[in-house]
């Protein structure tokens, strides 16, 4: 005598609702991300046609119009900017430094300000600009 064996349930995983959830969670994220603004000074920078992305955790210098410097969050003078740079770059390996500087900006007022970050001990000064196309 033959039995029939019976055929074997399929077994498959429904990945819809994991979808589901990870479609939620792209959303919550992206709806909850905060964006970094530079604050401080209000600048308008050159542009340029051949800028490259730099990373943000550099030690950047703000340079207005009006002969107003900023580091960081901070408005100084030139003497506090020197002291405050020095401070900066003990405390870090990397010794790089973004200057920038509005357009309108005298060329002199940003000549003096590379030489002050190069004295304050920097190994490498990036001068900001922005794309062309922005």
């Amino acid at each position: 005598m033959q039995f029939r064996r019976a055929a074997k349930p399929s077994v498959t995983i429904n990945i819809a609702p994991l979808v589901d959830v990870i479609f939620l969670l792209v959303i919550f994220f992206a709806v909850s991300t905060t964006f970094l603004e530079t604050g401080g000074l209000k600048l308008e920078l050159p542009t340029s046609s051949s800028t490259a992305e730099r990373e943000i955790e550099n030690i950047t210098v703000l340079l207005a119009a009006d002969g107003a410097l900023s580091l960081g969050d901070e408005v100084l003078d030139i003497d506090d900017l020197a002291t405050r740079l020095r401070e900066a770059l003990a405390e870090t390996d990397r010794k790089i430094v973004v200057l920038r500087a509005d357009t309108s900006t005298p060329h002199g007022e940003v000549v003096k300000i590379m030489d002050l970050i190069r004295a304050s001990g920097a190994t490498a000064l990036t001068v900001a600009a922005r794309h062309a196309s922005e």
